[in-house]
């Protein structure tokens, strides 16, 4: 039985005190989806890298072959500065990733292993996921969706011996597409934090005082 098999048994009845609530598998629980967080969260990490990294390493090829091509393609200084902008867009996302996981890991490591730690534990991580990681992710949206799509076409179009002018039409869709797509994503985020983080968040305050009632 998992954490949320044993929420769901008084999640109707918030208001009304529990005392069946097995400790041992909600300790068992407790570790299980801490396990299971730090998974996502190492799997995340990795995504969030290694997409940074391709990202760093398109707006460096492009850097140069613009460089090369500096005098035949009529290069402005512009041109020159994007790459570099959104390089160091992608270097920040995954530079806020990181610091925003060593804070929740120093954060966390104040709680020992006994049940109500655990319990202290995960409300931390819920209260960190409706606030600083929410912020992060939406930061690392529209950096990843937004900022560093758009450099990536500009770029192309200038290797090219082509403007954003010259295809206004495609440009104009793909702005919409990177708005619509990072406030979808964005949308999305809160609603989940509003819908189930928070609710989840209630309900192990409302158990944890249950546990420390006499």
């Amino acid at each position: 039985m998992n954490l949320d098999d044993l929420m769901a048994v008084w999640r109707s009845q918030d208001a009304a005190p529990l005392h069946s609530v097995d400790k041992t598998l909600l300790h068992l629980a407790l570790r299980q989806e801490q396990a299971k967080l730090q998974a996502e969260r190492r799997r995340e990490r990795w995504i969030i890298y290694i997409t940074s990294a391709g990202l760093v390493a398109g707006m460096t090829l492009f850097l140069v072959m613009m460089i090369a091509t500096r005098e035949r393609n009529g290069m402005t200084g512009w041109d020159f500065v994007i790459p570099i902008v959104g390089a160091a867009a992608a270097v920040v996302a995954a530079g806020v990733m990181y610091v925003n996981r060593r804070g929740q890991s120093r954060r966390e490591q104040r709680f020992g292993e006994s049940l109500r730690d655990e319990l202290n534990r995960r409300i931390g991580q819920l209260d960190d996921q409706a606030t600083r990681t929410r912020r992060t992710g939406e930061l690392v949206l529209v950096v990843m969706g937004g900022i560093c799509p758009m450099a990536i076409v500009h770029l192309g179009l200038r290797v090219n011996q082509e403007s954003m002018w010259d295809h206004a039409f495609t440009i104009v869709g793909t702005i919409v597409l990177c708005v619509v797509s990072v406030a979808g994503g964005v949308w999305e985020i809160r609603r989940q934090v509003r819908k189930d983080v928070l609710p989840r968040k209630r309900r192990l305050e409302a158990l944890l005082k249950e546990l420390d009632a006499p």
